[in-house]
């Protein structure tokens, strides 16, 4: 199954037509084979991307279920995979843990029955920094989904918190 966001869909790009057009026409093969280079670094770098959101959609499925604006930025496909990681996880607990605990303590999201919320809920640590340098200028970005948009200069260093 392809889980992926929906804005990175898979469709050939202009790059993978320019490598094979450059293989076929009979043109330097150097020129085709950093065209290729480049083309496996941009694949490797949006799998990386992917590989890392899918293991923190995996370690805060129960928090990211459980708050709406955490769940609207999941891809169909993503929800589905969220969803089933809850049945699985919950199946296999009751299974093998919970069913053999008292009846007060047989709860995925919390300690105990008399527990007001769900305390066995990791929440990711929204309060931290990420360091990020920019390549090349960009256009205003609204970031975190306010109103307020920031630019970024060529080879600029820029200190955003983490979402």
């Amino acid at each position: 199954m392809d889980i992926a966001h929906p804005g990175l869909k898979s469709a050939p790009s202009p790059n993978e037509e320019t490598v094979d057009d450059f293989a076929e026409s009979g043109h330097d093969p150097l020129i085709a084979s950093l065209y290729q280079m480049d083309l496996d670094r941009a694949q490797f770098l949006l799998r990386s991307y992917l590989r890392v959101r899918l293991q923190k959609i995996e370690k805060f499925m129960f928090h990211i279920w459980k708050m709406d604006t955490y769940r609207n930025q999941l891809s169909i496909e993503e929800e589905k995979f969220t969803e089933r990681c809850i049945r699985d996880i919950g199946k296999h607990l009751e299974e093998t843990v919970l069913s053999k605990l008292p009846d007060n303590y047989q709860s995925v999201l919390k300690q105990s029955i008399i527990s007001g919320e769900d305390d066995m809920v990791p929440e990711p640590q929204l309060d931290t920094f990420v360091v990020a340098k920019c390549e090349r200028a960009t256009r205003p970005l609204y970031l975190d989904g306010s109103r307020q948009s920031a630019s970024f200069d060529s080879r600029q260093f820029a200190i955003l918190t983490c979402l």
